[in-house]
């Protein structure tokens, strides 16, 4: 297509397409030629990755508080990444938030998944799932708590299940997996 004189590439719901705006006028456009690859390997080897280190980077540039950046185990099948992240106000937290996922729909292929959000109408809380990482945003006083810093590192080690008495537990409840 051409618009001014200059060329325009598109494709207007992938089909041979002439569009009526005056400024624009076609001349032979045709359906780009489709090449038959795995998606797969399309998404593993084109392109910019919205990975964990572009989304650091994002929210150091906006200004994130007490980022915490922990790598889930990879048996929870959960997420690669979990990130917690504080801002100075409601306002900044939707503004964190928003900003990454807009940079992830700008790098965003076809085989990744679309960004999950929850917490949109919250005030002191926002998680985003961006398949591979799961963002928190979260209110100083909202971390503090709800501590999930503490409740993905330490898992296994919980100081008050330890001060109970073992005869106030179900005989099922395994209370420590890793000793016998």
């Amino acid at each position: 297509l051409t618009f001014q004189n200059k060329t325009v590439g598109f494709a207007l719901n992938g089909s041979n397409t002439s569009v009526s705006d005056p400024y624009f006028t076609t001349s032979a456009y045709t359906r780009p030629k489709q090449h038959h690859m795995s998606l797969y390997w399309v998404c593993m080897t084109v392109g910019d990755v919205f990975n964990i280190d572009v989304l650091v980077s994002l929210l150091r540039q906006e200004n994130a508080v007490d980022m915490c950046v922990i790598r889930v185990p990879k048996e929870l099948k959960y997420a690669e990444h979990f990130i917690v992240v504080s801002g100075s106000s409601t306002r900044h937290l939707t503004a964190m938030a928003l900003y990454a996922i807009k940079v992830y729909k700008f790098m965003k292929r076809d085989c990744d998944p679309n960004a999950l959000i929850e917490g949109r109408d919250a005030e002191a809380w926002m998680c985003i799932d961006f398949g591979a990482i799961v963002v928190h945003f979260m209110l100083p006083e909202t971390r503090e708590v709800y501590e999930l810093e503490k409740l993905w590192t330490l898992r296994s080690y919980d100081e008050q299940l330890r001060d109970i008495p073992p005869q106030m537990f179900p005989a099922d409840f395994i209370f420590d997996a890793e000793t016998k």
